[in-house]
């Protein structure tokens, strides 16, 4: 994104690819090729379900992109002797165990479980809210170089022991006298190893009433990456305006080229966008012209501690005239972010809609609880082209970094007040009601966000307010990038100052592209918009503005709920 096409039109994509080409390659632990090696990517799979001999073939990169492409191919069957790969080991499981209060016994407190030792994350929990009782356990998360966390559960202590009465010695017993009975003890010792009771228990106070339980939690979380897998990916509908996006059996790979810098589109437009050359590709007959999102609205009413009792699909439709430059990067493909492509000159009114995940037709859900909607890498790109805006009408409130439109609500202790817009986002009032946020600084593709942990700092983690200042050891931030390095934002710190110098940490967390790069280029570049309790759907125009050189061109849009981490708690009443 942001940067403008090659000169002269890039050579053709490779041809279908078949089982038979999985000959000679090896197979990488990801499900994505993005993350295969850019240099080497005809020689890499992956395995989307083996036991239904669906793989991922590798290649690329495509033009315009730095990553690997992928495409599916089905009916292989997983050899077992070369010159195919051999079958794959499943990886661990994404998705935190089954865990109850029990599992705290002999757990060791920890203030966070990612600096937990991560050869046995399972010793390990953190505590929440110890007058409330809340706590979180530590586990491995395949594919994950530190521990992860539950979320987090109440769990009360039980009674405290009581002394067992003991009979008067006789001179002469007959028998044994018995046992005292075992005491009760709590389900887990908060410094450490459970207490083992001694023989005979002495006597012990009674226990101050524990206070009354936090309510159940109650409102709705949306989050692109609810359970952190493609389970739901598959019920998606990818159709917006009647172009065809990825799907389960349409990848990128459907695209087999991109228009030449200013090159007409024919007339009626293309089948997957102005910016991308299609051929054989057509969603089922009788497919909605919407973009669904399966399943990423999660629903809490008090009556639960820890698991939703509803989830929604949110419903994309356009409500005026769409052209996208390239609907292939529409959906969350390889993404924990909503994403849909405008072209270039054009804008369009969306409306979001919350649906039944059961129900065909799409009827509107009314959610009962207030919710907060957010847009990511609001831009220009190369020169202040292509400028992106978003207009929002009807909502309640606005809010980033910095600030909002009454200040930082209460409860976002994950935005920083040092971390200033100014120069980054203009935001107007247009008509009363509406808020117009416009892009006012240069950005590339790779200066992108893809998760909520891109753009939003971890009070106790690496990525802290305090770090979007501090100057690198080299005392420079920053570099030219871009197409021909046209894009500077360099900050020497001793003539420059200090203010948003600060470089993204190497923390797995962050997108691996951002790290060690100034944070300055992504953080400040979102805004989110607070919608009242009772909403059923919301509407947002997006605008991009004309190319500097290339009229036929685009961006793209970013989009979630405010949702910090599928590891925090859900909202309280």
């Amino acid at each position: 994104e942001g940067c403008l096409p090659p000169p002269s039109p890039p050579p053709p994509s490779p041809p279908p690819l078949t089982c038979n080409d999985l000959a000679g390659r090896t197979e990488i632990p990801h499900k994505s090729c993005r993350k295969a090696d850019p240099g080497d990517c005809s020689s890499i799979f992956t395995w989307k379900d083996a036991a239904s001999g669906v793989a991922r073939l590798c290649h690329g990169p495509e033009p315009g992109s730095s990553k690997c492409s992928g495409q599916l191919v089905s009916g292989c069957t997983p050899p077992s002797v070369p010159p195919f790969a051999p079958p794959p080991t499943p990886p661990p499981p994404s998705a935190p165990p089954p865990l109850t209060c029990s599992d705290l016994a002999g757990r060791i407190e920890i203030k966070k479980c990612k600096k937990a030792d991560s050869e046995a994350c399972h010793d390990y929990y953190e505590v929440k809210d110890a007058a409330k009782h809340k706590y979180k356990l530590c586990y491995a998360k395949g594919g994950k170089s530190k521990c992860a966390r539950r979320r987090s559960m109440i769990c009360f202590p039980t009674s405290a022991p009581t002394a067992a009465p003991t009979a008067a010695p006789t001179s002469a017993p007959t028998s044994e006298p018995a046992s005292p009975s075992p005491p009760r003890t709590p389900p887990f010792s908060p410094g450490g190893a459970p207490k083992l009771p001694p023989s005979v228990p002495p006597p012990q106070p009674p226990l101050p009433p524990s206070p009354p339980p936090s309510p159940p939690p109650c409102g709705v979380r949306i989050e692109f990456d609810r359970d952190e897998s493609e389970a739901h990916h598959v019920s998606d509908i990818n159709n917006l305006g009647g172009f065809p996006g990825p799907s389960p059996t349409a990848t990128a790979a459907a695209c087999d080229g991109a228009f030449g810098t200013g090159v007409e589109p024919p007339p009626g437009g293309c089948p997957c966008g102005c910016g991308c050359v299609c051929s054989g590709l057509a969603p089922a007959p009788g497919t909605p012209q919407q973009l669904r999102f399966s399943k990423v609205a999660s629903l809490y009413d008090g009556s639960h501690q820890t698991e939703p009792v509803r989830v929604l699909d949110l419903i994309l439709t356009n409500e005026t005239e769409y052209t996208p430059w390239s609907s292939m990067r529409n959906g969350r493909e390889g993404k924990r972010l909503g994403e849909v492509s405008v072209a270039a000159n054009t804008d369009t009114r969306f409306k979001f809609r919350f649906a039944d995940s059961n129900d065909t037709d799409g009827t509107p859900v009314a959610v009962a609880y207030g919710f907060d909607f957010c847009l990511f890498d609001i831009d220009t790109g190369v020169g202040g082209s292509l400028v992106e805006s978003v207009e929002a009408c009807g909502s309640l409130n606005y809010f980033h970094h910095g600030g909002g439109k009454n200040g930082i609500p209460e409860g976002r202790g994950y935005l920083c007040d040092n971390i200033k817009v100014d120069g980054y986002l203009e935001i107007t009032t247009p008509s009363a009601g509406c808020t117009l946020v416009t892009g006012l600084r240069e950005g590339t593709g790779a200066d992108n966000p893809a998760t909520w942990d891109d753009v939003v700092v971890d009070p106790d983690g690496d990525l802290t307010c305090e770090a979007y200042d501090m100057c690198p050891s080299s005392g420079v931030s920053g570099f030219a990038r871009g197409p021909g390095n046209r894009v500077v934002d360099v900050q020497t710190c001793a003539t420059d100052g200090i203010e948003g110098a600060g470089l993204f940490p190497s923390s797995t967390d962050i997108s691996p592209w951002l790290r060690g790069k100034p944070m300055r280029y992504t953080m400040p570049k979102f805004v989110c918009f607070t919608y009242a309790a009772g909403t059923s759907s919301f509407e947002l125009t997006y605008r991009v503005g004309p190319g500097e050189r290339a009229p036929y061109y685009g961006r793209n849009f970013f989009f979630s709920g405010a949702s910090v981490s599928a590891q925090d708690d859900p909202p309280q009443c």
